[in-house]
């Protein structure tokens, strides 16, 4: 239960689960915290080790996948996975996943590498190695002579998070009036009773998360479904936060409408259980093309003196200062697979 269902150990010491396991079988003896960390998960690992080892064995070619990052506590970590077809089905492993106390240099990053690959025996079966675009594993991966492909849901990233700074006055706003939604109950409960008055569904507006650039959409995205709501009630109540202009609220639709399509390449690209390698080329290519429908909308409306501000267009940001460059064509041409 706790490795299939990602659980921590301290599962075993919470008061809810010893009273269900009791309700099972009063019988049962629950495993104490230092002997399901010692004893129990080290005896399944190496239970587990060798059956997959032998899977792993037998692929012909397998794909690596890579990255490191600091906990909380400032341990740095390392992981390494292997990806290969299994019987006409993916299959992943992760191979390893350490501590590493080393500088996180090129050299350090393709000892670790070769040291995990040689130990798992897929050192000469490895046709590609995926990883995020820092300069350090990229150059590591260069040095085992293996073939490397940056990730393209991290490069996407990496765009939108750029581009969406053209918005951040506009995006700080609605960060505002979702944060006071959160933080009264009144508001919320005010919301609620618009939405319902309104004969719309009871929407909660989403707080963002800093982990990546969809949270955001999912924010804005939400509160443009509100959005009648949310004005009536911010009104009603004469609420001590800014609201947003109708040029806000077209930038939030026309910001949602170029990330919806991000989105559903992020999603797609994501997925774990099919090969995703040979779709890069033709989502990075629907990519350029819905940006440059979207570019010769926004050129049709300057033309008729709309003076509307684009967010992302085909390769470039569009403020109203002027035009800024983005690396949205220099990343697809780069790191089509």
């Amino acid at each position: 239960m706790i490795p299939s269902d990602f659980q921590p150990f301290s599962i075993v010491e919470n008061r809810g689960f010893t009273t269900f396991v009791h309700a099972l079988n009063p019988m049962y003896v629950l495993p104490s915290r230092k002997t399901l960390s010692q004893t129990i998960i080290p005896h399944l690992y190496n239970k587990e080790r060798p059956l997959w080892q032998d899977r792993v064995k037998k692929a012909s070619a397998v794909c690596l996948t890579t990255d490191c990052w600091t906990s909380r506590t400032t341990c740095s970590y390392m992981s390494v996975t292997c990806h290969f077809t299994e019987n006409f089905k993916m299959t992943s492993c992760l191979l390893d996943c350490f501590e590493c106390a080393e500088r996180h240099n090129t050299e350090n990053l393709a000892e670790e590498l070769l040291r995990v690959a040689q130990e798992w025996q897929v050192n000469d079966k490895v046709v590609c190695c995926v990883t995020d675009d820092a300069a350090n594993i990229t150059k590591a991966i260069q040095n085992l002579q293996w073939t490397h492909n940056p990730c393209l849901a991290h490069t996407i990233n990496l765009i939108v998070q750029d581009a969406l700074k053209v918005v951040k006055q506009t995006v700080d706003k609605v960060k505002a009036i979702v944060e006071f939604f959160h933080e009264s109950t009144i508001a919320t409960e005010k919301l609620k009773s618009m939405q319902r008055q309104m004969g719309m569904p009871e929407l909660r507006p989403k707080q963002e998360c800093a982990t990546g650039w969809n949270s955001t959409f999912y924010t804005l995205k939400r509160i443009l479904e509100s959005k009648d709501s949310i004005i009536s009630t911010l009104a009603a109540i004469n609420a001590p936060v800014e609201t947003l202009s109708q040029e806000e609220w077209d930038r939030v639709k026309e910001v949602c409408i170029i990330l919806e399509h991000f989105e559903e390449v992020t999603v797609e690209i994501s997925a774990e259980s099919y090969v995703t390698a040979s779709k890069m080329l033709i989502l990075c290519k629907g990519l350029q093309r819905v940006t440059a429908h979207h570019q010769r909308s926004v050129t049709m409306d300057k033309s008729k003196g709309a003076g509307h501000c684009s967010f992302f267009i085909h390769g470039q940001k569009i403020s109203e200062d002027g035009v800024q460059q983005c690396a949205f064509r220099n990343h697809c041409s780069g790191h089509q697979v």
